[in-house]
């Protein structure tokens, strides 16, 4: 699972306290669950999109919830979301209810309306959030209450499909690549400056010399001016000083790094050789040490 999906899973604590009097402290946490966590989907001018969101409480207490529609983008390159209101998404998005009830154990099926004509076209990223209430405290008691909020990712492009815009920024491959395979980092950027920027997630794919096999690289959503770090990791036995190739397969660009490679059965099989080797250097040295002597 990546960054953006295990921070909506996240409990934001909203901590809410009573005056301070001579009683025991005492803090609720209640649960909440949501799914799916993320809907992807390509609207249709003119046509009302309906979806939905299972939400449900795991435990024993009731639980009363609000909802909420906010927008999202990315900090830094780990992926990282910011939310914030915008009240265009506002009001495109709308959801079936503003607030409910969850009993014990009980789920509710929330629908949510999305209309193409309310929202700018190209991408569309918003986040509908389900936010428990603290209960109400008595101000003569020390109350710590926490509420709980989850939410489902809405990535959607409003209108026709349009060409990806994006390239490697930076390649971090270490010359002197050892272990169980290739690894490193690299950098991907959402370059599309176009009217309608679009966010997407790069298919990636990896290639090393002579071997054939172009494996997918794994990669995650990049909204429209960000830039995210992904992984790169290739295991495999690989020997030799090899070219490595980053190509991206919807722009067709590549990157190329050399890099001196020793990893998994190679590094024994290498030692095997050295140990081979020293063993006949030390052979030959033998015998003519002793014709020395005599």
């Amino acid at each position: 699972m990546n960054a953006p999906l295990r921070l909506l899973l996240v409990s934001l604590t909203l901590a809410t306290v009573g005056l301070a009097m001579p009683a025991p402290a005492r803090a609720d946490a209640p649960g909440l669950q949501a799914s799916p966590l993320e809907y992807i989907d390509t609207l249709t001018p003119g046509h009302i999109k309906n979806g939905y969101v299972d939400v449900s409480n795991p435990g024993d207490g009731s639980l009363a919830i609000r909802t909420s529609v906010r927008g999202f983008r990315q900090t830094g390159t780990d992926g990282r979301l910011e939310f914030f209101d915008d009240p265009e998404l506002i009001g495109g998005i709308s959801l079936g209810l503003s607030s409910f009830e969850l009993g014990p154990r009980e789920a509710v099926r929330v629908v949510f309306h999305v209309d193409p004509s309310k929202l700018p076209a190209g991408g569309v990223y918003a986040a509908l959030f389900f936010q428990t209430v603290p209960p109400s405290q008595s101000p003569n008691s020390s109350y710590v209450a926490e509420s709980a909020r989850i939410g489902t990712l809405l990535e959607l492009v409003n209108g026709p499909a349009t060409p990806h815009h994006g390239a490697v920024a930076k390649l971090d491959l270490p010359f002197l690549q050892l272990g169980r395979g290739l690894t490193g980092t690299l950098q991907y950027q959402n370059t599309d400056r176009t009217a309608h920027p679009v966010g997407y997630r790069p298919a990636l794919t990896l290639s090393v010399l002579p071997w054939a096999a172009h494996p997918k690289l794994a990669t995650g959503l990049v909204l429209p001016s960000a830039t995210r770090e992904f992984a790169i990791e290739r295991p495999g036995s690989f020997f030799g000083l090899l070219p490595v190739t980053i190509t991206d397969t919807d722009t067709h660009q590549t990157t190329t790094r050399w890099v001196l490679v020793c990893t998994a059965w190679c590094q024994w099989l290498l030692l095997v050789i050295a140990t081979a080797l020293t063993l006949g250097v030390a052979r030959k040295i033998g015998p003519s040490r002793r014709s020395t002597l005599k």
